[in-house]
This record gives structure tokens, sequence and C-alpha cells, in this order.
């Protein structure tokens, strides 16, 4: 049996390079009647390999080639489909001008080669500052209870975590691109709080991470240079966001030892928070060439225009950590986030 299936591999092998060295011998030929200009014969030769029997790097030639011979016996509507095709294959293929021959260049520059959309996939890091807002009176907005809380110490601190989604761009002009994108947005952040009881009892310190998990939907209009290789561009828009849970996590207190592995370590307070927030963003980047696709990298921030810690009822604000060691008491703030994206890009055409 193993014979039997060494024999028809042999076989198919052998037809599959014969059938190439036909293609490549019909190449060849093509070229030389090209040169000698026996154009009229150049497109029976091509025919059958252009089918199946053509490598890629082949292929492309091929209909290079049959593209100037169809302009040179003046049939440019043959011309300009056996070019489109040629862009089929190869949509990132340039005709330059003086280098090329003219008449070439003058059919490619007739026929609409730019993207008209690109699907992508795009994510990497944000980073979460905390901005506490103010009352009516100037005074931060906060709410411990603590009689002393002028004495208090406290710190959000800021932390990297991460963004992931999909992205559509939408060319509407030479200079100006729509973008929407999807995005599942983690936010973190430190939280940690002295608080002084000034009584003898000992002052208590308590800290936890903020993890917040959202969906976002970007919508922005992006002012673009299309240098074709390279594409820099800065963009505004808008955010909306949808918060899918509040975690807080690793509380420690300074009476009592770190949570041990296994242990119940979060809180939910997902069902006391409003689940929409909506914000402004911008960016700066550029898209790149990768092959026939397009990379992207792109630096800016988003401002939330609202309390992130919106509570459905302000008597929820009080909540009993974990293993009821303390309580969380947050503040109201709003959110700026600094963002790197990186983007993969992939171009659609309707060569015409």
């Amino acid at each position: 049996m193993r014979k039997y299936l060494l024999t028809i591999f042999l076989l198919l092998s052998g037809f599959s390079l014969l059938a190439q060295n036909n293609c490549e011998r019909s190449l060849n030929e093509a070229r030389s009647d090209y040169s000698n200009g026996n154009l009229y014969a150049i497109p029976g030769k091509l025919a059958d390999c252009l089918v199946d029997g053509f490598l890629k790097s082949e292929k492309i030639e091929a209909y290079r080639l049959l593209t100037l011979t169809y302009l040179n016996i003046n049939q440019n509507e043959k011309a300009k489909e056996s070019l489109i095709k040629l862009l089929k294959i190869k949509t990132d293929y340039k005709v330059l001008p003086n280098v090329d021959p003219p008449e070439l260049y003058s059919l490619y520059r007739k026929i609409k080669t730019d993207p008209i959309y690109f699907i992508g996939i795009v994510g990497l890091m944000n980073f979460n500052t905390i901005q506490v807002l103010k009352g009516k009176n100037g005074d931060l907005r906060r709410f411990s209870q603590n009689p002393y809380k002028n004495k208090d110490s406290y710190r959000y601190t800021p932390k990297i975590s991460f963004q992931v989604g999909a992205q559509f761009i939408y060319p509407f002009s030479e200079k100006l691109w729509l973008r929407g994108d999807v995005m599942y947005q983690n936010q973190k952040y430190d939280y940690s709080e002295t608080i002084v009881h000034n009584t003898e009892a000992k002052d208590n310190t308590f800290t936890y991470e903020s993890s917040d998990n959202g969906l976002n939907l970007n919508v922005s209009a992006r002012g673009i240079l299309d240098k074709y290789y390279w594409k820099p561009f800065m963009e505004i828009g808008i955010t909306g966001r949808y918060n899918i849970n509040q975690l807080l996590l690793n509380y420690v207190s300074e009476d009592s030892e770190e949570l041990e592995e296994g242990n119940a370590d979060r809180i939910d307070i997902s069902m006391y928070r409003k689940k929409f927030n909506f914000g402004l963003h911008a960016h700066i980047g550029t898209m790149f060439m990768v092959g026939e696709n397009y990379g992207e990298i792109k630096i800016g921030a988003t401002k939330y225009m609202l309390a992130h810690t919106n509570y459905l009822d302000d008597n929820q604000r009080i909540l009993q950590t974990v293993d009821n060691r303390g309580e969380v008491i947050e503040d109201d703030f709003s959110n700026l986030i600094y963002e790197v994206n990186i983007a993969f890009n992939i171009p659609f055409f309707n060569f015409r």
C-alpha cells in the first residue's frame, strides 16, 4: 500500500513540476514575443497558466505583460481588466512615473486603488489616573466619617492595565477618515488611607486595588496625511463606556495579616454603581505598511466627564471590606486614562 501511495505522490509531483516548467517556458516566450513586437501571440500563450500554473510572482508579471500588450494593440478595456486582476493578487502593487511605461502609469492612475475600508484588531495598555472631584464650595468631595479627617492621609496610585478590541476605519475623504472600535478595557488603581483617630486607639491603615472592567465604544474623526507607506494622523472623538464590574482586590489592614491564598479576597461593588459613563478622547499616531496590510501605533488619552464613582445610593458608599476588617468609603472622582495602542489593519478594495 505504501508503495502505491509513494508512486502516486511521485507521479503527481512530476506532473506538477512539468506543468510549472511549461508555464515558466510560456512566460519566457511571451517576454520574447513582447520584445520582438509579436504582440498578438502573447494572450494565448499566457491564458492557460493564468488559470492554473503560474506562481504568484509569475502571475503578477504575466498580468503586467498582458496589460502592456493590450495597451499597445489598443484594447484598453482588456488592459484595464488585466491590471485590476494584477491588483487583486497584489493589492499594494504600485506603478511609478518615470520608471514604468507612461501608458501603464496613465492607466493605473485611472483605476481606484485606495482602500474602501479597513478592519483591524487593536489594543495594548492604559494608565489610569484619578482626579478627586470638588464640591460647590471648592472642597474635595471626600466621604470619610472621621471627625478628624483633615489629618487623614490618603493616596490614589495610578496603575498600568490592558485593553483589546476590534476597529473599523472608513476613509470618508482623502484627509478625513472615520474610525470606530469596540474595546474591552480593564482600569486599575491602588488606594491607601490612614485614618487618624486622635485618641489612644491605634490609627487604622487600609489599602486595596480597584479593578474596573468595561466595554468601550469609541467613535472618532481622524485627520490623516496619506504618504502611502506612512499615514500620520491625529484623531478626536467620544467614548461611551458600559461598566461590567468593579472589584476591590487584595485588601490589607495594618492590624491584620495579608489574606492567605485561597481566602475570599475581592468585593464586587458593581451592584451599587451606575453602569454608563462617557468621555472625550484624542490620539496621535501613524499607520504604516506591513506587506499588503497596515500596522498602527498611537498614543493619547480619554477624559471621562462623569464621576466614575457615581453610586445609585450614597448610603452604599460605606462598604465592609473583606472579613469585615474595616470600611471602604470612596471619594467622587473622574478618570484621565492615558493610552498606548497598537493595531493591525486589513484593507479592503473595490478596484474599478
